[in-house]
């Protein structure tokens, strides 16, 4: 029976994914690996077909966007629509195409992501970071697949790119409290979300370096929807801080809506600032202050920095983090 490029790899003690990288001159192969495959390749009369000879590097031309098929939130969520173009844009001008790759969660992400290592049809990877964690990472480290995570990484030993939300939480705060306010609220749907997280870090830094006291009952947790907001804004409106940063533009628009049905001036009585600069932004009454969340800009850095992978000698962990400006509006002074 004729030697398969997985016998090869068997044999000789590694990846297909390695036996692929030797059969197209990679300077991604170890020399030990290199010595090992070619003794297996002489071993098992090994012919490789056009297929076994790889499309691994730069002969597939397409990179994978991971995706979880079980979250049916990522595919009605602007940011995922945005981050896909700007890896689509920035990978059509470099001739790569770009493949949505359905992979799940656990066993069958780790599954799916193996089979396109081991049939070369991927040249490299882009995941989003709340799936770059466990078996999967070990899996795309063992490789030797070029990949980088989209959104800010723990893992050690990875390529990350992200918005620099931290900055931007400290930004809306400070554009704020240069208006001489006393207190700043945040208002918020879920501290679950990792940039949600870090805009808030960004909120507690402004405040603490202005030498301001952060007050719990200025935070308001939990405003999942319209009506919640609602609520939320005719329960406290006679305690109202006189400026408030919202995680995103959706809150803010429903927050702005609220005030001005209860004849709650902006930005004279509350400044108000979110982030995005979405149609909500530029529908609000009056026009939103947001800070400008650029995540095409992220799709398209994280697009250059796999290509930078492909053509290097190895694969280099490190990160990125995309600056944030403000976009001046009505809803603040």
């Amino acid at each position: 029976m004729k030697a398969t490029i997985k016998d090869v790899a068997k044999y000789a003690g590694v990846s297909v994914a390695t036996v692929s990288r030797y059969l197209n001159h990679s300077p991604l192969i170890a020399e030990a690996s290199v010595e090992k495959v070619r003794q297996a390749i002489e071993a098992l009369d090994y012919q490789p077909s056009m297929m076994a000879r790889g499309l691994l590097h730069g002969n597939s031309k397409t990179i994978a966007l991971a995706v979880d098929y079980s979250n049916s939130e990522t595919y009605g969520n602007d940011f995922f629509l945005q981050i896909q173009y700007g890896l689509e844009h920035e990978l059509t001008c470099n001739g790569y195409y770009l493949m949505i790759c359905h992979i799940g969660t656990g066993a069958d992400a780790v599954s799916t992501v193996r089979t396109l290592i081991n049939e070369n049809r991927i040249d490299g990877l882009v995941l989003l970071s709340e799936m770059a964690h466990g078996e999967l990472l070990e899996l795309l480290r063992e490789s030797q697949i070029p990949f980088v995570i989209a959104g800010r990484s723990q893992e050690e030993g990875t390529l990350w790119v992200d918005i620099d939300n931290i900055e931007a939480g400290h930004r809306a705060t400070e554009r704020l409290l240069l208006t001489n306010v006393d207190n700043v609220g945040f208002l918020t749907n879920s501290f679950d979300k990792m940039f949600v997280s870090e805009r808030f870090q960004g909120y507690c830094n402004a405040l603490e370096a202005a030498g301001i006291e952060k007050k719990d009952c200025y935070i308001a947790d939990g405003l999942f929807s319209p009506e919640l907001i609602a609520s939320y804004v005719e329960t406290h409106k006679d305690m109202l801080c006189e400026a408030y940063v919202a995680s995103d533009s959706a809150i803010a628009f429903y927050f702005l809506r609220e005030l001005y049905k209860r004849g709650i001036r902006v930005p004279e009585q509350v400044q108000v600032i979110g982030f995005d600069d979405s149609v909500l932004a530029a529908a609000a009454d009056p026009a939103m202050t947001v800070v400008e969340i650029d995540v095409t800009k992220l799709g398209v850095s994280a697009a250059k920095l796999l290509m930078r992978q492909l053509q290097a000698t190895e694969l280099r962990p490190g990160q990125s983090l995309l600056p944030v400006g403000i976009i001046e509006r009505a809803s603040t002074k």
